[in-house]
């Protein structure tokens, strides 16, 4: 389906009547669907009424703060995409607005012709990324490697999982079972980093120093800034295969003891990520196996065939 044949869905959200005139002569005589709004609340409300394609956002509403404004469109939804219309932008502007979320900005006076092309590109992009999301039911394989240093880990909170929100889009997984993968895996990183690389053990949480830290707490801080810990790395493979998702986590720590290849630890009592960990990624997926003496751990999920749409 053409953008064309489908025309943009626009939320004008402008305090100037006279700006609101002549942005909606273009958007009547162009054939695009579109409601207007002239304060922050009515755009609060428009926003729960329903989904649109591009919010056109006067920074200058009256009652709200230009800044604000972005980030309250994008908190209400997050994926919205936004182009804000300033009567004066220096670089310095144009950066903080684009970092808090715009797709674009337009300048006054108002360059339509600009706006058109704009506009049509930003729609064209959404619902080509819709088509791929809806088409990922056609994929029979995918495999992605990523590779982590212990830095990483730290900043990024959590390890990216595209392929687990495409696989619910599509069904594939429900939201439930979505939600329970991406617990699972960021638990057995999370383990990666702690108790592989950094070789720390749970135990050494009830440890309490003199100055009332844990020794659990205080040996992370210290091997975080070790070249000779901080430097390992954590591989993740992502695969599907059309019948199941597999996750791989290996690390370059020391693994454990007593640890049989292929299979569960003989007792997990001996296992650092024992207890809450292990429940969680048991729960989460229809297989859980340890190799390489423990540094590495696979988690396999069964997934659902994809509907048809």
């Amino acid at each position: 389906m053409s953008v064309a044949s489908t025309p943009p869905s626009i939320l004008l959200a402008d305090g100037d009547p006279d700006s609101r005139e002549m942005f909606g002569t273009f958007f009547r005589r162009r054939g695009w669907q579109f409601d207007v709004v002239d304060a922050p609340s009515k755009l609060s409300s428009a926003l729960e009424q329903g989904p649109y394609d591009i919010v056109i956002a006067d920074v200058a509403l009256p009652g709200a703060d230009s800044l604000s404004l972005i980030r309250d469109i994008l908190e209400k939804r997050p994926s919205q995409a936004v182009i804000a219309v300033s009567k004066e932008l220096s670089y310095d502007q144009a950066l903080k607005f684009f970092r808090s979320g715009a797709t674009d900005l337009l300048n006054r006076p108002v360059d339509f012709m600009w706006l058109e092309r704009v506009v049509q590109q930003i729609v064209c992009s959404r619902r080509n990324d819709e088509r791929e999301r809806l088409s990922y039911q056609f994929v029979t394989s995918e495999r992605t490697e990523m590779v982590f240093s212990c830095s990483d880990i730290i900043e990024l909170d959590t390890v990216p999982l595209p392929i687990v929100g495409r696989l619910e889009a599509i069904g594939a997984l429900d939201h439930a079972q979505a939600l329970k993968v991406r617990l699972a895996v960021q638990e057995a990183v999370l383990n990666a980093l702690e108790h592989g690389n950094l070789g720390l053990e749970s135990s050494w949480k009830e440890e309490l120093h003199p100055d009332g830290a844990d020794r659990f707490s205080a040996t992370r801080r210290d091997r975080l800034r070790d070249p000779e810990f901080c430097g390992r790395r954590i591989f993740v493979t992502v695969s599907f295969d059309g019948t199941a998702l597999e996750v791989v986590i290996r690390d370059q720590g020391n693994g454990f003891l007593n640890f049989p290849q292929g299979g569960a630890p003989e007792r997990f009592s001996e296992v650092s990520c024992s207890g809450r960990g292990l429940a969680l990624m048991y729960s989460a997926v229809d297989e859980v196996r340890f190799d390489h003496n423990g540094s590495e751990v696979t988690l396999r999920k069964a997934t659902k065939p994809a509907g048809r749409h």
